[in-house]
């Protein structure tokens, strides 16, 4: 299949840009001697590269090029073919990773990118690089912002996309170096270097958003929505965000409890009077701690749920896995065990679980041991006389637990503990309120 490319042109109104200005900015970054660059073969990752290699050589540094094949195209992999082949000519350290993985059917953008985030991750770890640099600019800041605008974000929605920051907390971190320069300035290198470049169908393909908002963003930068405009709109909204921020973490204290095992709640008296923004990062951020993130909840989804719970005939609900309960003026937060029971093998003596629990077991601890919740089966496991005590909990079911295959070894919280198996010596809860900062 022949690869579409496209020969750059100089633009009239955007300068190509200047390499040592780019070099400049790249040493407070303080990047060490290996660093890798994320590049499909379009015009910005293309010219990111070639700009990283340059500073390369000059500063003894070993730059690794990597393109993901998502295979959602049936040219991606002539054109990763091509790719190789320039980078060869221009000397440059370049691997293709092939996403084996099933496609996703919906929310494919997302999906395809944050599964490129996490190839890209493997491979920086596995070659001890700290560094992964992303060519995304001007133009995708301008479209982050009316994205969001349009799918009713926010203020810390707009703020718009980050130089410096790590995926899902990676220990590598990923640089957008670009963020300050217009498409058609990237174009104009390449017109300089007399390289070609991909183009990508998808780009301009009106089925998703991004690409119908990238034809409205393309027009105000070229109406002069320059960097240090859009800039100043962001700092705005920054400084509002900050000042959200500071507010929430001064008074999360004050209307979220944590019992003597776990259970987290929300005070109703002291959380209802606070801004709505306030209420609505602080119900996003304990369902996400709760749930584990593994269904990050819809803002719509929020909404709802800040007013259902200051309703009267409020009872419970799930959302994001969790269950929501009301208990007089408190609002409970559980993690939904119906579905999940979030089974995790022990390993040691010592460990933390769920970001909530630091747990020890006894020094000669049996081995093949798991920890999780309790569950609807685990209830029907634990003897009759312990009966008592679970039927008196808020929610049994959430109950730490310990067991060995399918046999329910201990339940510290009643005190149960089977005899002849050695397990938990004592387990502490964590405090959690730093985790829920902003």
């Amino acid at each position: 299949m022949a690869v579409k490319l496209i020969k750059p042109k100089k633009s009239k109104s955007f300068d190509p840009i200047l390499e040592q200005d780019f070099f400049k900015s790249l040493l407070k970054f303080k990047l060490g001697k290996k660093i890798a660059v994320a590049v499909s073969g379009g015009p910005d990752s293309l010219a990111l590269t070639i700009l990283l290699q340059k500073f390369s050589l000059e500063n003894s540094i070993d730059l690794k090029a990597i393109s993901i094949d998502h295979g959602l195209r049936k040219s991606s992999k002539d054109e990763l073919q091509w790719l190789a082949s320039e980078f060869k000519k221009r000397k440059i350290k370049h691997k293709i990773i092939k996403w084996k993985n099933i496609k996703p059917n919906s929310n494919i953008l997302s999906n395809a990118r944050d599964k490129r985030y996490e190839l890209l991750i493997k491979e920086c770890e596995r070659l001890n690089i700290r560094y992964l640099f992303t060519g995304h600019h001007l133009d995708d800041q301008v479209e982050n912002v009316l994205l969001r605008l349009i799918r009713g974000s926010g203020i810390k929605g707009l703020g718009s996309l980050q130089e410096k920051f790590n995926f899902k907390k990676s220990k590598v971190n990923i640089l957008r170096p670009l963020l300050k320069y217009p498409k058609k300035s990237l174009i104009s290198y390449l017109a300089n270097e007399k390289q070609k470049y991909i183009l990508d169908p998808t780009n301009t393909d009106n089925n998703f958003d991004r690409s119908r908002v990238r034809k409205v963003s393309s027009h105000l930068i070229n109406e002069g929505l320059n960097n240090k405009r859009l800039l100043n709109t962001i700092k705005n909204l920054k400084e509002a965000n900050n000042s959200i921020n500071y507010l929430i973490n001064s008074s999360l204290k004050s209307f979220i409890k944590i019992n003597s095992r776990g259970v987290i709640s929300i005070l109703i008296d002291q959380f209802k009077p606070l801004p709505e923004e306030v209420k609505f990062r602080s119900l996003s951020k304990l369902l996400i701690f709760i749930g584990k993130g593994k269904n990050t909840p819809r803002s719509k989804n929020i909404l709802n749920l800040l007013d259902f719970i200051f309703k009267n005939n409020f009872k419970s609900l799930t959302i994001a896995g969790c269950l929501v309960k009301k208990e007089k003026k408190e609002i409970l937060f559980l993690p939904e065990v119906t579905r999940k029971l979030c089974v995790t093998k022990i390993v040691s003596s010592n460990f933390i679980w769920n970001e909530q629990y630091k747990v020890t077991m006894k020094n000669d601890y049996a081995k093949g041991l798991s920890i999780q919740y309790l569950g609807e089966n685990g209830i029907k496991s634990v003897p009759k006389r312990y009966g008592n005590k679970l039927i008196k909990d808020i929610y049994p079911p959430s109950h730490l637990s310990i067991w060995k295959g399918k046999k329910l070894i201990a339940v510290p919280d009643i005190n149960y503990s089977d005899k002849n198996i050695k397990s938990i010596k004592k387990y502490e809860l964590i405090d959690i309120h730093s985790q829920l900062r902003e």
